[in-house]
């Protein structure tokens, strides 16, 4: 066999590899966002399988909640009608299997809110630190706030035990628009 039959069929097997790498890939991110899209929701199902996994609450009026699936944690959002006002409220658990008991996930959750007020860019600074009753349960609540262009971010964070373990609380929302008895009234729905 001469060098460039020897080439061509070089040429031919990395073509057919390349073609069945690309065909591989393809079919692989495909099924990637169909579990991804499946994964992040409103549905009613996926609500109430989210809420029965995390912890029970009523959703606040003008609010549309979103659950995300995504492998080891359940979460849900609760997002304002309109994106122009209202505060995001979001409720995350973490699902897999870890070593270690519920106070060290848990003791590893509040550090991991913490260290994400020190996060380069974030120039979140904590201004208040209170208790807090959820679900019987007493907790520690940090508020932080930070500067976004023209408007200060404010941040209300907490770790509770929900229906599966430890559930971190957060809401998020512009300091001037903060409304403070919706916060309390969702508070007081988690059940």
């Amino acid at each position: 066999m001469n060098e460039s039959k020897k080439l061509l069929i070089g040429f031919g097997v990395i073509l057919v590899i390349c073609c069945c790498t690309a065909g591989i890939a393809f079919f692989a991110f495909r099924q990637f966002s169909t579990r991804m899209e499946s994964g992040v929701n409103g549905n009613p199902t996926s609500v109430a399988k989210a809420k029965a996994e995390i912890a029970d609450f009523d959703i606040p009026s003008g609010y549309a909640p979103v659950t995300f699936n995504f492998f080891t944690y359940n979460m849900i959002t609760l997002n304002p009608d309109t994106s122009s006002s209202g505060m995001m409220i979001m409720l995350m658990q973490y699902t897999g299997v870890i070593s270690g008991n519920s106070d060290q996930m848990e003791e590893q959750l509040r550090r991991s809110l913490a260290q994400q007020n020190n996060q380069p860019g974030t120039s979140m600074t904590v201004v208040d630190t209170h208790e807090e009753v959820i679900r019987g349960q007493t907790v520690t609540v940090t508020i932080s706030e930070g500067r976004y262009e023209s408007f200060t971010i404010r941040q209300w964070s907490t770790v509770f035990k929900g229906n599966k373990g430890p559930t971190i609380l957060m809401v998020q929302g512009a300091a001037e628009t903060w409304d403070d008895q919706l916060l309390e009234d969702f508070i007081k729905s988690i059940k």
